[in-house]
């Protein structure tokens, strides 16, 4: 979409609050940052650097310390990937989802260290970082690399296959037919 008419679709009343250039611009993180946080190739999405942005982000998403949001739209910035992307990746680990991810993480530690995961209970994850702490935390880098990996290609397929279906829904509008669906 035209990002003139942006204004005008359904998206445009929560994008007009954000902060355009000329507001960034002279700020303390525009003198901090340089002109390359105002290049339009770390906002813009496209292939490789929205997938890039992707693993950045799901490799925060996997450590459990604060900051994840923040550390991981700094790493975007110096690996020039797609900002956005990066920032919204890091919501893999929310309050639902971060139960599992310690589990994980807490299991592959215990491969790493050849320890039996089953040694320490595992039914309260408190108890869990309470007895093996160390556990946990060898578990951790290891377990976010092994998400960022996955991510970044499943992130070039899902932007295939919607890039596709955009393409296929435009041609059906613009020839005046609705969109053919999958056969049953």
């Amino acid at each position: 979409m035209h990002p003139k008419l942006w204004r005008r679709s359904w998206l445009g009343k929560y994008l007009r609050h954000l902060p355009r250039v000329k507001h960034v611009r002279g700020t303390w993180l525009h003198r901090r940052l340089g002109d390359r946080l105002l290049h339009s190739e770390l906002w813009h999405p496209t292939r490789r650097r929205f997938a890039g942005g992707m693993a950045v982000g799901a490799f925060f998403a996997m450590i459990p310390a604060p900051g994840q949001t923040l550390g991981a739209g700094l790493l975007a910035y110096f690996t020039r990937v797609n900002v956005p992307a990066a920032v919204a990746a890091t919501w893999i680990s929310n309050p639902l989802t971060m139960p599992l991810c310690m589990y994980v993480q807490y299991t592959l530690g215990c491969l790493i260290l050849g320890h039996a995961p089953g040694e320490v209970p595992t039914h309260d994850l408190m108890i869990i970082l309470k007895h093996a702490p160390f556990t946990f935390l060898v578990g951790v880098l290891p377990s976010a690399a092994i998400l960022a990996v996955i991510v970044y290609p499943l992130s070039l397929v899902l932007w295939n296959l919607s890039t596709a279906w955009l393409h296929t829904h435009h041609a059906c509008r613009a020839a005046g037919r609705p969109p053919t669906r999958a056969r049953e």
